[in-house]
């Protein structure tokens, strides 16, 4: 794969849909549908920080046919991370899941994903930061980042 350095990263990757760094209490929790009609990859970053006594952290992506959620189902195979737990020690981790088109239903018309993070028995310190790469049609609109600095 040959590298190019002539673009700007926020050039050619797109956010979207951040779950802002918080406490979370137990609960799902859900990043915004992302089309996935101009990328061929995305990753979703999990971080944690202070967890709760017993709390726990589970994180999967899911596709639909449409920013509504329509179809919405699990990749096959499943992208999805190995539970953290507090009693694990996984406080302050960080978590990455790639996604890539050929992966998504794309027969069935899928070609959005989104990002489901169940927090449960106590609260957590978590962010999850979704972020599309590797457009059809490059530079992508860099309209998504609050404020780029080159």
């Amino acid at each position: 794969m040959t590298q190019v350095y002539t673009e700007n990263f926020s050039e050619v990757h797109e956010p979207g849909g951040a779950l802002v760094p918080t406490s979370r209490t137990a609960a799902i929790y859900t990043t915004t549908w992302l089309s996935m009609n101009n990328h061929q990859r995305a990753i979703f970053l999990v971080l944690t920080g202070a967890m709760a006594a017993g709390s726990t952290v589970d994180f999967a992506v899911q596709q639909a046919q449409d920013a509504t959620g329509t179809g919405a189902k699990a990749l096959t195979p499943a992208k999805a991370i190995t539970q953290l737990t507090q009693a694990g020690g996984d406080g302050d981790d960080s978590v990455i899941v790639e996604v890539r088109t050929e992966e998504l239903d794309v027969d069935g018309a899928f070609d959005y994903i989104r990002g489901v993070l169940t927090v449960a028995g106590g609260a957590v310190l978590t962010a999850v930061f979704p972020l599309r790469g590797t457009s059809n049609y490059p530079p992508v609109p860099t309209t998504g980042w609050t404020e780029i600095v080159l």
